[in-house]
């Protein structure tokens, strides 16, 4: 029997959580927090508009994966998470001023508080996102 010592893209199981950076473990939270904000308003969007519901669906799982990828140390992650958050962001401008098909109840409604903890998380991790990419592309 061999044993052979984990390659710098695959780590072992067990060292993988060990190592992560404090950005992977900053967007891990970021991206825990964007499933936490969304999975509690839900229910209420597949009622009020199905299709939202399924975004925020779409959200939640896009979400989970690159929360695995960021801690297998996959850059894609980065960009998963990234543009999930980004288009997310596009959608509630749109819900806000536009409005969007069968959506249009939020028009002008800047102030709920849950919104306002989605802009700042998902924003967050924007920024997080293109600075971890930056960091990555110049170290390769």
């Amino acid at each position: 029997m061999t044993i052979t010592e984990p390659t710098p893209t695959r780590p072992s199981p067990t060292s993988a959580s060990a190592n992560l950076s404090p950005a992977a473990t900053a967007g891990i939270g970021l991206l825990a927090a964007t499933i936490a904000i969304h999975t509690s308003e839900l229910s209420g969007k597949v009622e009020e508009t199905a299709y939202l519901g399924f975004g925020y669906v779409l959200l939640i799982a896009a979400s989970i994966i690159s929360i695995v990828m960021l801690a297998q140390r996959d850059r894609r992650g980065w960009l998963l998470g990234g543009a999930t958050c980004a288009a997310t962001l596009v959608g509630f401008v749109l819900t806000r001023t536009t409005g969007l098909p069968q959506a249009n109840g939020d028009i002008g409604n800047w102030s709920e508080a849950i919104a306002t903890w989605s802009l700042v998380v998902e924003g967050a991790f924007v920024l997080l996102a293109g600075s971890a990419l930056r960091t990555q592309s110049r170290a390769g």
